[in-house]
């Protein structure tokens, strides 16, 4: 079995991960430091997921894939993108966008994915001037009934992918 990395994150809490499951992003814009995280479910169940750094453990993103809110999303995902995370086939790569909570309001910026290669675990983010797309997305809301009971729109979806390369 390979090596663990245990860390504690604010958000998180305690948490252990095989070293496989680190992802290095280059730095993300306005933390230029932090570029080892990890992905995890937010909740069974939830649409949602955590982006936790491993080295400031009060820095964790909540992200999703956008295809379960914006189905018609295509990406500002230039082949040159792909390239630069050695990403070839499509089953390699992962697509989340950061999610921001504002008070009752849920947004999601599809301006500035967040592209995973899942097998070489490396990790960028894409940041467009696309104006189709904005960092402020308004997430639709859960049906009332749904979101009385706890239940999520759909299961969390980890894995989304921009069309191939």
């Amino acid at each position: 079995m390979g090596e663990s990395v245990r860390f504690e994150s604010r958000r998180v809490g305690p948490i252990e991960v095989p070293e496989a499951d680190v992802v290095r992003f280059d730095p993300l814009p306005g933390f230029p430091n932090k570029t080892r995280y990890v992905v995890m479910e937010h909740a069974e169940g939830s649409d949602m997921a955590w982006l936790a750094s491993l080295e400031d453990p009060d820095l964790a993103f909540v992200v999703a894939t956008p295809w379960d809110f914006f189905p018609n999303y295509d990406p500002p995902v230039g082949r040159e993108h792909l390239a630069a995370l050695g990403i070839e086939r499509r089953e390699d790569v992962e697509l989340v966008c950061i999610v921001t909570l504002a008070g009752k309001n849920i947004y999601l910026n599809l301006a500035a994915p967040l592209l995973i290669n899942v097998v070489t675990r490396r990790g960028m983010q894409v940041v467009s001037d696309d104006p189709r797309y904005t960092t402020r997305a308004a997430i639709p809301a859960l049906e009332p009934a749904r979101a009385e009971a706890g239940e999520s729109q759909a299961p969390l979806a980890t894995k989304g992918a921009p069309a191939a390369p």
